[in-house]
């Protein structure tokens, strides 16, 4: 910006004192013929020029330019782009070997105008809890279970509800500590919870003014 600057108060200087002494030493000629745009497509820049002409007819190097913006009306070409990427999901099982992913998309930016696409894979896996699983006991029945267990997700062993989502693993498949799940059981213990606390501080405070109405006004 700053060289643009010099440059124009340069060519600025030298046509004035040019034009000042144009009787004496000449004038500037025509302009020329308008270049084609600088670029091929988007945005680019067209000039011309102007030479000084001394008197005695002959052209000086002295030039004036023109320049203003030209648009091909031809959109550039933008090479795609990856995203950040996301987490690393959840292991698919808790033990016996799983996999986690991770994925990113071709969006930053995407490409278009036939720009090139992104390079890379959109997405990655990796190999995640291979602790060896509980072992499922030998035969065992299903008919011990019941609504105070949690039956695990093959559908072949249960366990005592209280050690669901207690971060030991229980059942044979690891079921019963899968992370999702287990925000969600959780979530809802602490929903209950929070109910559990609320109807105890009522029943303390019936219990206390029953105490209170009963000294006052005794029977």
């Amino acid at each position: 910006m700053q060289i643009d600057l010099v440059l124009f108060l340069l060519v600025f200087s030298i046509n004035v004192i040019f034009a000042k002494n144009s009787e004496d030493y000449g004038e500037w000629g025509n302009w020329g013929d308008w270049s084609q745009c600088s670029v091929t497509c988007g945005y680019g820049s067209i000039h011309r020029n102007k030479n000084w002409i001394y008197k005695n007819g002959q052209v000086s190097n002295y030039t004036y330019s023109m320049i203003v913006e030209c648009w091909t009306k031809i959109s550039c070409p933008v090479d795609g782009g990856w995203t950040m990427w996301t987490a690393w999901s959840d292991c698919t099982r808790m033990c016996g070997g799983g996999t986690s992913t991770r994925t990113r998309l071709c969006l930053a930016p995407e490409p278009s105008s036939k720009g090139r696409q992104c390079e890379g894979f959109p997405r990655e896996e990796n190999q995640c809890n291979i602790i060896v699983c509980p072992v499922l006991p030998d035969n065992f029945d299903m008919s011990v279970c019941n609504d105070t267990t949690f039956v695990c997700k093959s559908q072949r062993h249960c366990i005592p509800e209280v050690f669901h989502c207690d971060n030991t693993l229980q059942c044979h498949d690891g079921s019963d500590e899968l992370p999702d799940e287990c925000r969600k059981f959780n979530s809802l213990n602490s929903s209950g919870n929070q109910q559990n606390i609320l109807m105890n501080i009522l029943i303390i405070v019936i219990a206390t003014l029953s105490v209170i109405v009963t000294t006052n006004h005794p029977v």
